[in-house]
C-alpha cells in the first residue's frame, strides 16, 4: 500500500509527522490521511497528487514511481480501465530534475487543473472596479483642473486692462501621471514562510517547489497565470502592480487564476 511505503520510510528515517509538516508545509492531517489511505480527507485530486509527490521527494523516494503506485491502487479500488491508462501515461511522461535532483513527472496535474478551471463559474471583478474608479476620479480631477485654469486666465486678463503695465500670467497646468497599462499578466510572489507552490503559465508548468521564508519570485504570462499554494497565508501576491495581500489563511490550500484584468479563485 502506498501509505505504508511512505510511513515505513518516514519511521526508518526517525521522522515524525510534525517533522514532515514543518519541512514541507503540508498539514499533518493530510500527511496522516495519505499514510492511512484516507484520500477523501484531502481537498481534491490535484492537491492529493501534489502532496504525495512532495512527501516522496522529501523522503528521497522516486516520486514518479510513488505516483504510479497511487494510480495502481486507484485502478484496483475503482475498477476503471481508464485510470490504468492514465497511470501508464504518467510513467511515460517526459521528466525533469527537481530541486532535490530526483526525476519527477512534469504534466501529471495538467488535466486536473483544466477540469477544475472549467468547473469554476464565479469570478471576482475587483481589478476592473478599481480601474473604473481610477478613470472616473481622473476625469473629475481633469475637469476641475480645466475650470481652475480658465478662471486664472480670466483674472489675469482683467488685471492687464486696469494697469498700465501689461502682464499676462500663465498658470501652471497640472498633469496627471497615467496609470501603467499591462499587456501581459505579471505576478510577484513574496513568501513569509515555507509554502508548496505550483505555477502554470499559459497552460505550461513553469515552477513547482517549496520556496523559503523571505524569498521573492516573479512570473510573466501572455494570457493566464495559475498559482496553487499549499500554505496560502505564507504567500503575498502583487498582480500587475496591485498588491492583493496573502492568498488565504495560514495552512489553507488555495488555487488562483490570474488574467490581465482580473483574478479568480478556482474551487
Amino acid at each position: 500500500m502506498l501509505g505504508d511505503i511512505l510511513r515505513e520510510e518516514r519511521e526508518k528515517q526517525n521522522l515524525t509527522i510534525k517533522d514532515v509538516e514543518q519541512e514541507t508545509s503540508i498539514r499533518g492531517l493530510y500527511i496522516s490521511s495519505i499514510e492511512k489511505g484516507q484520500y477523501d480527507a484531502l481537498p481534491g485530486e490535484v492537491y492529493l497528487k501534489g502532496f504525495i509527490k512532495s512527501y516522496a521527494n522529501y523522503l528521497k523516494l522516486d516520486a514518479n514511481a510513488i505516483i504510479g503506485k497511487y494510480y495502481e491502487e486507484k485502478a484496483i479500488s475503482e475498477g476503471v480501465a481508464e485510470t490504468q491508462q492514465e497511470a501508464e501515461l504518467i510513467k511515460n511522461d517526459p521528466v525533469k530534475e527537481n530541486g532535490n535532483g530526483r526525476k519527477t513527472a512534469e504534466n501529471y496535474l495538467r488535466d486536473d487543473f483544466k477540469e477544475r478551471v472549467e468547473r469554476s463559474r464565479r469570478t471576482q471583478k475587483f481589478i476592473m472596479g478599481a480601474v473604473t474608479a481610477v478613470i472616473v476620479l481622473g476625469g473629475a480631477y481633469f475637469a476641475f483642473s480645466s475650470d481652475d485654469v480658465k478662471e486664472q486666465e480670466t483674472t489675469a486678463q482683467t488685471k492687464s486692462v486696469q494697469t498700465t503695465t501689461v502682464k499676462t500670467e500663465k498658470p501652471e497646468k497640472s498633469t496627471t501621471v497615467p496609470e501603467k497599462k499591462y499587456d501581459d499578466v505579471e505576478i510577484v510572489a513574496n513568501f513569509s514562510d515555507k509554502c508548496w507552490t505550483k505555477v502554470v503559465i499559459d497552460g505550461r508548468t513553469v515552477f513547482e517547489g517549496t520556496p523559503e521564508s523571505g524569498q521573492s519570485l516573479s512570473w510573466k504570462g501572455k494570457d493566464k497565470v495559475i498559482i496553487t499554494a499549499g500554505n496560502a497565508g505564507a504567500i503575498e501576491i502583487v498582480h500587475n502592480g496591485k498588491n492583493l495581500g496573502v492568498l488565504g489563511a495560514k495552512g489553507d490550500v488555495v488555487m488562483k487564476n490570474f488574467t490581465r484584468d482580473q483574478e479568480e479563485t478556482v474551487k
